[in-house]
């Protein structure tokens, strides 16, 4: 079958893809999750901190746990109860130290969500303090969540956590706690010398892993609805002579055997796909001689088309990673990008698709964001989908594209630049010189840093 005719390549992808559904993990809400954990084993009462928190704040707004003790002393609680208790705002605080292994998954928004579903109430606005602090709100409005931000930017993103507070506070009190936050972004840029243009960076070891919200291991009978419609693989559309858009995978590092199709599912499309772009490209060679602009795209597809042929063709070996998978979809998408500029001859070229930084199986239906690396003080600007963009901009982790470094499972920006050619250029967000650096062999150093 033509490859502008994908129908049922796009059928044998989506029961490739089923063969996950019993494998993968589902995000469920963080009330959900929690819930779940909560629940006693032995008909014994559980001590449920959640529950804790959500009775303490019936009696006074402001809940610190003894760890934030001296950062956020007795007297200035009760400071700042009494500035919330003169105002007409619904607002909390709740000042909790956030790990991986707590009852929230170490995500500020499980806890929150958790704790004001335990309320029971219907409307609220909450501020989270950790090491920084984290704003959301119930019942409509978006008054914590600008009051939050507004603090990170007032603070440059370093200040001692009752300074971000009282910041939260206060422009959470002030009526217009968006009006605050641009003032802030405004002064900050004015401090900083930075503006809202374009321009890119690597975090260098910095940014985020794991993802927002609890999960919990989905039962195939119970999710499988629900997985038909979610279950993502990159597929081609049949206008624009079969150019691929990508879906979103669902990822848990800690389950292996769904990783494992995953994997298997993302290696066997890239062999499918790498033999259709070859047969594109030698339709357009076979053609009427094109003209010396159409001649340096054809030769781009040409390249990048090789250079995921040479990924491929080293995972075949036995070193399949799903990193390299990946790669070997976004150097495709390239190669057919090149082609299209080159099917295009003398008119202007189509721009070059930007896939998602965080995790290019998002696609690359993309918007250059603003993304301030966790735990930190470095910002970058970095194509994004909708969805990341959307968590990074409400200081929420998005789902990232998981690598493995040194026996541990990290978000594949993390790796060292000299270990991995796709941290190194973002898969081509960064540098435009991903093909050149996979031409001369970087790609094969990834092996060295497993």
């Amino acid at each position: 079958m033509p490859a502008e005719f994908p129908t049922a390549r796009h059928a044998a992808r989506l029961l490739a893809a089923l063969a996950c559904a019993g494998l993968v993990t589902a995000p469920l809400s963080g009330a959900l999750a929690q819930t779940v954990r909560d629940a006693p084993t032995d008909g014994a009462p559980a001590e449920n901190p959640s529950q804790e928190i959500a009775d303490a704040l019936d009696e006074f707004p402001v809940y610190v746990d003894p760890v934030y003790a001296n950062a956020i002393p007795e007297a200035e609680q009760e400071r700042i109860a009494g500035l919330i208790a003169e105002s007409d705002l619904d607002l909390y605080v709740i000042a909790v130290p956030l790990v991986e292994a707590d009852p929230w998954n170490g995500d500020a928004s499980t806890l929150v969500s958790v704790v004001h579903d335990r309320r029971g109430e219907p409307a609220g606005h909450y501020l989270a303090v950790d090491d920084d602090v984290f704003g959301t709100d119930f019942g409509g409005g978006t008054t914590a969540h600008y009051a939050a931000l507004t603090s990170s930017y007032a603070t440059d993103f370093d200040g001692p956590v009752l300074a971000q507070l009282d910041l939260a506070v206060e422009a959470a009190l002030s009526g217009d706690a968006e009006g605050a936050y641009d003032r802030a972004v405004a002064d900050y840029e004015e401090r900083s010398g930075t503006d809202r243009g374009p321009g890119a960076v690597s975090f260098g070891g910095g940014g985020s892993s794991g993802s927002a919200g609890g999960w919990l291991v989905a039962g195939a009978l119970l999710l499988g609805g629900i997985l038909v419609v979610a279950i993502p693989l990159y597929r081609r559309t049949s206008r624009n002579l079969g150019r691929r858009r990508s879906r979103a995978i669902a990822q848990h590092a800690a389950f292996a055997n769904a990783e494992r199709a995953q994997l298997e599912a993302l290696v066997e499309q890239g062999e499918q796909d790498l033999i259709e772009v070859g047969e594109r490209l030698s339709r357009l060679e076979s053609g009427s001689a094109p003209g010396e602009r159409a001649q340096q795209h054809l030769r781009a597809a040409l390249d990048a088309r090789s250079a995921a042929a040479a990924v491929h063709d080293r995972m075949s070996d036995g070193n399949a990673t799903l990193p390299d998978a990946v790669g070997v979809l976004v150097l495709l998408d390239m190669a057919e990008d090149a082609i299209d500029n080159a099917a295009r001859g003398s008119r202007a070229s189509v721009v070059r698709r930007r896939h998602c930084y965080a995790n290019p199986l998002h696609g690359t239906v993309t918007k250059v964001t603003a993304w301030r690396e966790f735990g930190g003080t470095r910002t970058i600007r970095v194509p994004l989908c909708d969805e990341c963009a959307k968590a990074v901009r409400g200081r929420v982790r998005p789902v990232v594209l998981p690598a493995e470094h040194e026996g541990r499972t990290v978000p594949y920006y993390e790796v060292p630049a000299g270990d991995s050619v796709w941290a190194a250029t973002g898969y081509g967000t960064l540098t435009d010189d991903l093909v050149e650096r996979i031409q001369r062999g970087d790609h094969t150093r990834n092996v060295r840093s497993r």
